[in-house]
Order: structure tokens, then C-alpha cells, then sequence
């Protein structure tokens, strides 16, 4: 009878692990409909202490005033150049002025097609590895979020091959919340602070999801196993830090498209 049991039980290991990568598998999959955040260029976004656009409009108005001095000396000298009267020469339908557009189309053509040749190689990695960050976000909130919602199911309903599945899709969370961390640097630039508020907001609760969804990570994998109240402890903390995730992916969207006005109704 016990060589019976010892037996069914060895039969039954393989079933459980499967269900419990099924489950797995299955949450992730459905939690990536969170939609894909993007960062577009964070230097002309906030990036850094930088030049702001206070700065920007005291230069124009000190070259505006600069301009206008030097016309009136100008003018006062009598070295002001008179125009011709009568009406503005005309330029027939489909000329083309020499020296006129070919400079100006060229910058365009340029700006449109811009490229990191001229860029050296360490720049380039520079730019390649921030370009990265927007490749793993979406695991870190798919993961942390289903995560959560098995975690909150295997607790409610005792169900203990959910709960092993929420630990498997928290490690995976936490190994992408410290790439997106660390690629985010890349992404925005080394810089303590940002003139942009909700970049430097979430420059940091982007590290600290990514250390807590570590720790929180290990803690499932060693503690939390003994009793019902250790149990629902971690799915509180795995709840703040759901909620953290979530409030990072908004900041992130919210810093993409250019502050919290695109949320105007």
C-alpha cells in the first residue's frame, strides 16, 4: 500500500509542474496586452539640468533687443538701406532662384534621415543600449501584474500550484524591472536630476521597483511558505508593488507624450 502511494505521488509530480508552467505561460501571455510604452528623444523631452525653455526665451528676447539696437544705429547713422519703391519684384511661375532652397532642402533631407554615422563608437553603443529599454518594459509589467493576479487567486482559493506560478512569473518580473532599470539610464542619460519633473519621478521608482521586485522575489523563493498569515503578507507587498509598476508605466507614457495634459478629457 505505501509502494502504491509513493508511486501515484512520483506519477502525479510531473502533472502538478506542468499545470503549474501551463498557468504560468498562460497569465503572461494575457497580461501582455498592457500596452507598449516608447520614449522619443529624452534631451529635447526634460532629460537633464540642461537649458530650459526659460533660458531659451531670454536668449531670443536678448537677440531680438540686440537686433533692433543695431537697426536703430543704423538708421540714426544714415547706413539704413533704402528700398526701392513700387511693388516687390516678381518671380515667374516655375523659375528657380540660384542659390535659393538648396541649402535649406539639404538640412531637411538631413533631419529627416539622420543617422549615427558621424557618431563614434562608444556613442553609438550608448544610444543602441537606451534603445533596449523599450524591448524589455512590457516583461516587468506583464509579469509583476499576473504575478499579482495568480498570487491573489492562490491565496483566496488555496490553491498552492497558483501561488508557485506567481513566484515564477515574479523572478522573471524582477530579472526585467532591473534591464528596464538598467537600460532606462542609457535611454534618458546619467543624470541625478531632470529638469523634466515626471522623468526624474520615474528615473527613481523605476529603481525601486527593480530592487523590491527583487527582494520581494527572494522572499517568495525562501519565506512565505509556513502558515496562511505569511502568505497573505507577501500578496499585500506584491500588491504595493503592482500598484508601483503601474504608476511607472503611466509616468513613462505620461513623459512620452509630453505631460499630464494628454489626459485632459
Amino acid at each position: 500500500m505505501r509502494d502504491f502511494k509513493f508511486l501515484t505521488g512520483r506519477a502525479e509530480m510531473p502533472i502538478i509542474k506542468f499545470r503549474t508552467f501551463f498557468i504560468c505561460i498562460a497569465l503572461g501571455v494575457s497580461s501582455l496586452s498592457v500596452p507598449a510604452l516608447a520614449h522619443g528623444d529624452p534631451t529635447e523631452m526634460g532629460a537633464g539640468p540642461g537649458i530650459g525653455a526659460d533660458h531659451h526665451e531670454k536668449a531670443n528676447a536678448a537677440g531680438e533687443a540686440a537686433r533692433n539696437a543695431d537697426m536703430q544705429d543704423m538708421m540714426d547713422n544714415g547706413t539704413m538701406p533704402k528700398i526701392p519703391a513700387g511693388p516687390a519684384p516678381m518671380v515667374p511661375g516655375g523659375a528657380h532662384i540660384e542659390g535659393m532652397g538648396d541649402g535649406h532642402e539639404g538640412m531637411m533631407d538631413h533631419s529627416e534621415a539622420a543617422d549615427n554615422s558621424n557618431k563614434g563608437f562608444g556613442e553609438r553603443l550608448f544610444i543602441w543600449l537606451g534603445k533596449l529599454h523599450t524591448v524589455v518594459i512590457h516583461f516587468p509589467i506583464a509579469m509583476i501584474v499576473a504575478a499579482f493576479a495568480a498570487e491573489a487567486f492562490g491565496v483566496a482559493r488555496g490553491k498552492p500550484d497558483w501561488r508557485s506560478a506567481a513566484r515564477i512569473m515574479l523572478v522573471i518580473g524582477a530579472l526585467g524591472a532591473v534591464a528596464a532599470a538598467f537600460f532606462g539610464w542609457f535611454a534618458g542619460g546619467f543624470y541625478l536630476y531632470d529638469r523634466n519633473l515626471i522623468l526624474t519621478a520615474h528615473r527613481y521608482l523605476g529603481m525601486t521597483v527593480a530592487i523590491g521586485s527583487v527582494l520581494l522575489a527572494w522572499a517568495g523563493l525562501r519565506r512565505f511558505h509556513h502558515n496562511r498569515s505569511e502568505e497573505r503578507l507577501f500578496a499585500v507587498f506584491l500588491g504595493i508593488l503592482t500598484i508601483g509598476v503601474l504608476i511607472q508605466a503611466f509616468l513613462g507614457g505620461t513623459f512620452m507624450h509630453g505631460g499630464l495634459n494628454h489626459m485632459n478629457f
